[in-house]
């Protein structure tokens, strides 16, 4: 029996695939086409990443992507300026405390539509 392939509900989620594609092709970013292909993923392939995760491959000052959620396990001693599809909400406060700045996707391709100063972490 053939696997059924399910169509994604959100509608913010098809929005944001759509905006990530317009800007990879509009800015020949492929750090967007790569987002945009992750999102057609199943939502249980999205990331989970802790704090701990995020203090380990940063540094100050970074712009980060995840995509999925961000929870928050571990510490963060260093500023970054991080958007995600979620954010528990333990996780927004330490972010928030380390003097981070917590902000969507969208603000991220909207500030670096060339995506050259943006980090992924998985």
């Amino acid at each position: 029996m053939a696997k059924q392939k399910t169509e994604k509900t959100n509608p913010q989620l098809d929005l944001l695939r759509e905006t990530l594609k317009v800007f990879a092709r509009k800015h020949q970013a492929d750090i967007w086409k790569e987002l945009a292909r992750r999102l057609d993923a199943p939502s249980s392939n999205y990331a989970k990443v802790n704090l701990s995760r995020l203090n380990r491959y940063t540094n100050s000052g970074d712009v980060v992507i995840v995509l999925g959620k961000v929870l928050g396990a571990g510490s963060i001693n260093h500023p970054i300026s991080i958007g995600a599809l979620n954010f528990s909400e333990n996780a927004r406060l330490k972010l928030l405390a380390a003097a981070g700045t917590v902000v969507t996707i969208d603000e991220i391709i909207q500030g670096s539509p060339t995506g050259s100063d943006v980090k992924i972490i998985r």
